[in-house]
């Protein structure tokens, strides 16, 4: 198969491995502790819940006598967190890429700024504070970018991955040369990243999983065509 990436905008060939290792750099320490707060008296994010929030279910497989995967749908809902911002938050960016071994596309970026808490820009269906702070009557308040230590929740609309670039496409995915009782596995990185700035701080956190998608074509005769749904829990 032949990928290509879409990275911010980019035409430019990049290897599915080598963009997680350029992201998780970045990310350094937060990468090891994805799942909470980093210790330090320095500005740190983290990004809370499950790995199975960027999944695709449990090895998905797509049966078709054509080879065909139609569509991957991706709807992600994630809580962003911060510590130690001393003059609180400007602005976070949220990013989420997916990609096989031959390229990457970009599907999610999104910045949310403290100039308007509320705002749901681009393809973010919802804003508000982290789930722990959703009580007595905050549930439907923007978050605090104010808080020295505090955090936000981000749901995004559903969108096809197959139809954000070049490399990830329904092309890609699919296995039309299969012959009848053989399947074929395409396995999908997702990578999701927070950048956190304000006051002059930043601090970055990645999260990755993979997913296999496989097409089986069965011996006998199938309905052709099919798609596999990426919804967060």
């Amino acid at each position: 198969m032949s990928d290509h990436s879409r990275n911010g905008g980019s035409s430019e060939s990049v290897s599915r491995r080598s963009l997680i290792g350029s992201v998780a750099a970045v990310g350094g320490a937060a990468l090891v502790g994805a799942g909470a707060l980093t210790a330090s008296s320095e500005p740190a994010a983290a990004v809370q819940g499950e790995p199975a929030a960027f999944e695709a279910g449990d090895a998905p497989t797509v049966t078709s006598n054509d080879g065909r995967i139609e569509s991957v749908y991706l709807s992600p809902a994630v809580e962003v967190s911060w510590t130690d911002f001393s003059e609180g938050v400007e602005r976070v960016t949220l990013t989420l890429a997916v990609g096989s071994d031959a390229g990457v596309d970009e599907v999610y970026r999104e910045t949310l700024a403290a100039t308007d808490p509320g705002a749901t820009p681009g393809e973010v269906a919802s804003v508000g504070r982290p789930d722990g702070e959703q009580s007595d009557g905050a549930a439907d308040a923007p978050p605090d970018f104010s808080a020295v230590d505090g955090g936000l929740t981000a749901r995004f609309e559903r969108a096809d991955a197959t139809a954000r670039g070049d490399a990830v496409t329904s092309e890609t995915l699919s296995a039309a040369d299969l012959s009848g009782g053989e399947t074929d596995t395409t396995t999908l990185d997702v990578v999701f990243r927070a950048d956190v700035a304000g006051g002059g701080d930043e601090a970055t956190v990645v999260r990755t999983t993979t997913v296999d998608l496989t097409v089986e074509n069965p011996a006998g005769d199938a309905t052709a065509g099919g798609s596999v749904g990426v919804d967060a829990a």
